[in-house]
C-alpha cells in the first residue's frame, strides 16, 4: 500500500482530468460572452446606419420622404454594410416604418433583430441564454 501512495506516474493525467473540464467551460463561456457582445454591436450598428440613411435621405421630395421600395432597399443595403454581413437583412429581420411620435409629428422607426443562441446550452451557465437581440432607431420627421 505504501508503494501505491508514493507512485507519481499518473499525477499529470489525474490533474488534467480534473481541471480540463473547468478550463473548457471557462474558455467556451468567455467565447460565448464575446460572440454575444459582437452580435449586440453588429445589430446596433445596423439599426443606427439604417436610421442615419433615412435621416439623410428624408428631405421633401427625397428618396425616403415616404417609405418607397427604393428607400427600403437603401436602408437594408446600408444596414448590411454596417453589420459587416452582406446578407444580414436577408437572414435576419430589418424593418423600417412610420409611426406616431410621443410628442406629435410622425417618426421613422428602423429596427434590426438577430436571434442569438449561445454555444453551450442555457443549463451549463445561466448568465447567457437564447434571446433575440433587437435595436431600434427612432427619428422624428416632419
Amino acid at each position: 500500500m505504501k508503494n501505491l501512495f508514493r507512485c507519481t506516474r499518473a499525477t499529470a493525467a489525474i490533474e488534467a482530468a480534473i481541471f480540463a473540464p473547468v478550463f473548457l467551460l471557462f474558455t467556451l463561456g468567455i467565447g460565448d460572452l464575446g460572440v454575444g457582445r459582437f452580435i449586440r454591436m453588429q445589430t446596433n450598428a445596423a439599426a443606427e446606419a439604417g436610421a442615419i440613411y433615412a435621416v439623410v435621405n428624408s428631405a421633401t421630395g427625397s428618396v425616403c420622404a415616404s417609405l418607397t421600395t427604393t428607400c427600403l432597399n437603401g436602408i437594408k443595403a446600408v444596414m448590411n454594410d454596417a453589420s459587416g454581413d452582406a446578407s444580414f437583412c436577408i437572414n435576419f429581420t430589418c424593418t423600417a416604418s412610420f409611426a406616431a411620435c410621443d410628442d406629435g409629428p410622425k417618426c421613422l422607426i428602423v429596427t434590426a433583430s438577430y436571434p442569438y443562441s449561445p454555444l453551450l446550452p442555457d443549463a451549463v451557465y445561466s448568465w447567457t441564454q437564447s434571446t433575440t437581440v433587437k435595436f431600434t432607431g427612432k427619428i422624428r420627421v416632419s
